[in-house]
């Protein structure tokens, strides 16, 4: 892979890592129905992000840029996290720091583990 390529990548995985990373730490503090609109908003962002990233469409040939089932699990642990600290005393700042710790550890497997859907214009530079 390029440099432009892996750049590109790169910051694909870091706006969706950094985007879930928020979305849970508003699931943690916030009170109803603002932790729904959040979820409801990381959803679209993240397609319209696939989309503008060439991530989602007739090319990709039905596999999504996405990494391994782990990160799956991974972010599933994260989440639960976020919902058990809901309404607790340690929230308001536990929130903040599970948002980052997210932002963190799934950033970090995306740039290993993640795929990245190259275009044809891509792979021929």
């Amino acid at each position: 892979m390029n440099t432009r390529m892996r750049r590109t990548a790169r910051n694909y995985w870091l706006v969706l890592a950094a985007m879930y990373g928020l979305t849970l730490s508003v699931v943690a503090m916030a009170e109803w129905p603002w932790p729904l609109m959040m979820v409801a908003s990381f959803i679209l962002f993240g397609i319209l992000q696939g989309v503008s990233y060439r991530q989602i469409g007739r090319k990709v040939q039905g596999r999504l840029a996405t990494a391994s089932p782990g990160v799956g699990v991974i972010a599933g642990l994260f989440g639960a996290a976020a919902i058990l600290l809901r309404g607790t005393g340690v929230a308001i700042w536990a929130g903040p720091l599970l948002g980052v710790l997210t932002f963190i550890g799934i950033f970090l497997y995306l740039q290993r583990f993640g795929r990245f859907h190259r275009g044809p214009s891509e792979t021929t530079t």
